[in-house]
């Protein structure tokens, strides 16, 4: 989003270097749309960025930030587009997509957030009003019963009892998990 201020920074100053490193605690680039060529039958779908967790192993709180999920209407509204485009399965993509949060759709969620049982979240505690996970897997299962849904990667902590109703109650939504080593 500043290759046109860096760009100007560097034909403007004195200095022939401009460097961003900083990142953003709210931007989840949903305006962006994803280039897709040929005729390809399945898409990613990114739903967020970042990761909360702070495993002592994982880099990528520092790299990619803190978690921001995109508006629920964003997601369907790009999974309608893709069905119209004649896409026949999508993956929902997320850093720890199972952690979902869309805080803008406040009084539209079905679930109340809750950790797994015999885990507990060490860094930042979730809830609160809005869309969650599961929330999203039936909004997505809705646009088109015919169209596939997976998603990757979730994490063993965030994967509540709701997430397992939604996959359950809903067709399209493959019974198949990923889950990190």
């Amino acid at each position: 989003r500043d290759i046109s201020k860096l760009v100007n920074m560097v034909i403007d100053g004195d200095n022939k270097k401009a460097v961003n490193v900083q990142l953003s605690l709210d931007e989840t680039y949903e305006d962006l749309k994803a280039v897709r060529k040929g005729n390809a039958v399945d898409a990613f779908v990114s739903v967020m960025r970042g990761c909360n967790n702070m495993c002592s192993y994982c880099i990528v709180p520092f790299t990619r930030g803190r978690e921001r999920s995109r508006s629920l209407g964003t997601i369907v509204g790009e999974v309608k587009q893709l069905s119209f485009e004649g896409i026949k399965e999508i993956t929902l993509l997320g850093q720890n997509v199972n952690s979902y949060h869309d805080k803008s759709t406040i009084g539209q969620n079905h679930f109340e957030y809750s950790t797994a049982v015999g885990f507990e979240n060490m860094y930042k505690t979730r809830g609160g009003k809005g869309a969650y996970f599961a929330d999203l897997l039936e909004a997505v299962a809705e646009v088109d019963p015919e169209m596939r849904i997976r998603f990757t990667s979730p994490h063993p902590k965030d994967f509540s009892d709701s997430v397992l109703k939604a996959i359950a109650s809903r067709h399209n939504v493959c019974s198949q998990l990923h889950l990190p080593a």
